[in-house]
């Protein structure tokens, strides 16, 4: 009889609705969403960041090649030096730059005298045939194929 009364006495397990009753849950709650919020807006916002900035890099590039031109067309600059000034640009236009705002080192000249090795042209990442299915191996009586069962 007294396991029953110390049954009875104790307190009900806490419903669904209890836990929204207190306060650390919804301030955790709120909290956890309040810093995923934040880590979704410092990532859009340096994501634009980095766009803009490319892009403002190629506009540069437009606006030097201007002026390099009209140089050229008022006899300031000769046609080598322009030829050399529009290719410096081209080039710093089409390779992006490496990470961390640095310039990727020019690559190392070659000695002429040293042949370089030559590849066949790839036409595809893989060859057309590299999923298919291999052929079977030869069976007992010399042909292609699974064996076939004696008539």
């Amino acid at each position: 009889m007294n396991t029953l009364s110390l049954l009875a006495q104790a307190p009900a397990k806490p419903a669904a609705s209890d836990l929204l009753d207190r306060p650390e849950f919804i301030y955790g709650t709120v909290g956890l969403a309040g810093a995923l919020l934040a880590g979704a807006v410092v990532i859009y916002l340096v994501d634009r960041w980095r766009k803009r900035q490319a892009t403002a890099d190629t506009a540069d590039a437009g606006v030097e090649l201007t002026s390099f031109r009209a140089m050229y067309e008022r006899g300031e600059i000769t046609e080598a030096e322009y030829a050399k000034l529009r290719q410096k640009v081209a080039s710093r236009v089409k390779t992006p730059p490496a990470a961390g705002g640095e310039t990727a080192p020019a690559p190392a000249a070659t000695d002429p005298t040293t042949p370089t090795p030559t590849r066949p042209p790839l036409t595809a990442p893989l060859p057309d045939d590299y999923f298919d299915d291999p052929p079977p191996p030869p069976s007992a009586n010399g042909t292609a194929g699974p064996p076939k069962p004696p008539a």
